[in-house]
């Protein structure tokens, strides 16, 4: 089963969706990282999306995203995830555009999350 469908309905319903993919604005990607956290799941990536149709729109030609660090070697899985969540949090927190970005000013952002379970790191 796909780790959005142990979401609570109101953060998928939030969602946008490419394929099984989803991102989200700020707000409800900060609820869906405590999420994540309570359901034992680490998010090792961030991926900043635009929402359009037919698929997500990349924004570019700057890269906007973040890429946690790996799990140490000696550390305890709960440690982990709330060491590399907490950082997503605070990505997703502090983002802005890069003020040479004119094209997405104003553009609310939204953020897919690459999410691993512990038995699949």
């Amino acid at each position: 089963m796909s780790w959005l469908l142990k979401l609570p309905e109101s953060l998928r319903v939030a969602a946008y969706y490419a394929g099984e993919e989803a991102a989200w604005p700020a707000e409800e990607a900060i609820n869906v990282l405590e999420c994540a956290t309570e359901l034992g799941l680490a998010v090792c990536g961030v991926e900043v999306w635009l929402p359009t149709v037919p698929g997500p729109t990349i924004p570019t030609p700057y890269v906007y995203s973040w890429e946690g660090e790996d799990q140490e070697a000696e550390e305890g899985w709960s440690d982990f995830l709330q060491r590399v969540n907490g950082a997503a949090a605070e990505y997703i927190r502090q983002f802005a555009w890069d003020p040479k970005d004119k094209s997405h000013e104003g553009v609310e952002p939204y953020f897919n999350l690459d999410v691993v379970c512990e038995n699949s790191k």
